[in-house]
């Protein structure tokens, strides 16, 4: 009886010390964890932007006889609407910072395929920047590339 009323006293405030270790790490942990959910979910809209875009490319181009694709500026720029704002035009990017001018429309000579890519720099929620190695900062957004290639309809 007495051995356990002295073991419960040295046990007093044991587990406040464990939480304030562990936690720690733990919130850490959740948090990195969201913010890779967040990338992977932004990674999927763009390719979904991305993919859109050169179905419409795919749907409105022409084919020469040679197998060279016809592209006018008009549909590249309608295209670039969808691979940014998810319409032909908008004022609302579905990712934050995504613009036209990261928006690539490209054709392969003598080929029917038509390429669209688009890059977009993700950053992260909490910060952009975060304090490192002695006290210098680290930049932790990185770029997402989608790349999409289909073949253009006759």
């Amino acid at each position: 009886m007495i051995n356990s009323l002295h073991s419960k006293r040295k046990q007093k405030g044991l587990a406040a010390i464990e939480a304030m270790i562990t936690l720690p790490l733990l919130f850490l942990f959740f948090f990195a964890i969201g913010e890779l959910g967040r990338a992977m979910y932004q990674y999927n809209q763009l390719n979904t932007l991305v993919r859109n875009a050169c179905r419409y490319l795919a749907t409105v181009s022409s084919v020469e006889p040679s197998g060279d694709v016809l592209l006018t500026d008009a549909q590249k720029n309608i295209a670039s609407g969808l691979a940014v704002y998810g319409l032909s035009t908008g004022a609302t990017a579905r990712l934050n910072g995504l613009t036209t001018n990261d928006i690539s429309i490209t054709t392969t000579a003598g080929s029917d395929t038509i390429t669209v890519s688009a890059t977009y720099n993700w950053t992260p929620i909490f910060s952009s920047t975060m304090a490192g190695n002695y006290g210098q900062t680290v930049d932790y957004g990185f770029p997402l590339t989608a790349t999409i290639s289909m073949r253009a309809l006759p």
